[in-house]
């Protein structure tokens, strides 16, 4: 092989899909002139966040639900601190604590069905964030009586971050993740994003912009309509339509966007600027008008082009 050749090789970026949390991951890695280890090391880790963290399968996660009581991974015990910061600030709009109505409701696999209001009472007093304790030096996590965790709303940022710290480690000089558009991460890597149409899958993109070294997850959208709950009230979050938000790692993105979801504009991007992060968010008014509002300097940092029928607000 001349040398030309072999540049030309460990440039061109390699790709890789794989299933991995009931969905579809891509992972691409550019730098590295074998680049099957870093790729298989990074499925690796998404595979690993998946065993402990989800709730279709005996897990670490279902397994502390049923006990109440464990000595956590690192990996879990991480991800339920970024959960439970995330909601403190966001005062319970993202609650790792909502299983039971989620359950409830049929999103873990059982019929779909709307709540009542004596069942959902009910169902309120065993959800509440202040009803988890960690214990940092031992890594012990302590659920009260009637308390069940599901991480879904960030544990593929997670297993984002994860992913792509496996591909650092191989010595790849960019890599990128993606789950499903819902949760992204790249380095060293030019990655253009579209804003999806949150109501057709098939119509033009809202907007555009560059994500930069950044990890991004989006809550709404193309996901199933009113799934998302406000787990202060046990109803579904209906004030905007999707939020896409960025943050220096998934996790912390994930919890985010489903967070601003919940609050709308003003609380969520309050939140955002909170937490050092960066986002937008997508509504129509009464007369059907699109309208986009972006947390400050997002346009200019971040590239954003929109369609001539969006109304953006910063």
């Amino acid at each position: 092989m001349n040398a030309l050749l072999a540049v030309l090789l460990v440039a061109a970026p390699a790709r890789e899909v794989r299933l991995v949390m009931g969905g579809t991951a891509e992972v691409q890695v550019v730098g590295l002139a074998d680049p099957r280890p870093a790729l298989d090391a990074a499925f690796a880790a998404l595979d690993s966040v998946d065993a402990s963290m989800s709730l279709w399968k005996d897990s670490e996660l279902t397994a502390l639900n049923s006990s109440g009581r464990a000595q956590a991974s690192p990996a879990l015990f991480e991800t339920l601190r970024v959960a439970l910061e995330v909601a403190k600030d966001s005062g319970g709009a993202f609650d790792p604590t909502v299983e039971p109505l989620v359950r409830a409701g049929g999103g873990l696999g059982g019929a779909r069905r709307s709540l009542g209001r004596n069942e959902r009472r009910h169902l309120l007093a065993r959800v509440g964030f202040a009803r988890v304790a960690l214990d940092p030096a031992t890594r012990e996590v302590r659920l009260e009586p009637g308390t069940r965790l599901d991480l879904g709303g960030v544990a593929k940022g997670y297993a984002v971050d994860l992913a792509l710290a496996a591909l650092r480690q191989a010595g790849a000089t960019g890599g990128l993740v993606d789950l499903g558009r819902s949760s992204q991460g790249a380095f060293g890597w030019n990655l253009v994003v579209d804003v999806a149409d949150p109501q057709q899958a098939q119509a033009p993109a809202w907007a555009r912009f560059d994500l930069g070294g950044a990890a991004l997850s989006s809550s709404g959208g193309d996901q199933r309509p009113e799934h998302i709950l406000d787990p202060r009230s046990g109803l579904p979050a209906r004030r905007l339509l999707a939020t896409t938000v960025l943050a220096a790692a998934g996790a912390e993105a994930d919890a985010l966007s489903t967070a601003a979801f919940v609050l709308g504009q003003e609380h969520g991007l309050a939140l955002l600027g909170k937490r050092g992060a960066e986002g937008l968010m997508l509504w129509r008014d009464a007369r059907g008008r699109r309208h986009m509002r972006t947390t400050p300097g997002f346009a200019a940092r971040h590239g954003l082009a929109t369609r001539a029928d969006v109304e953006v607000h910063e």
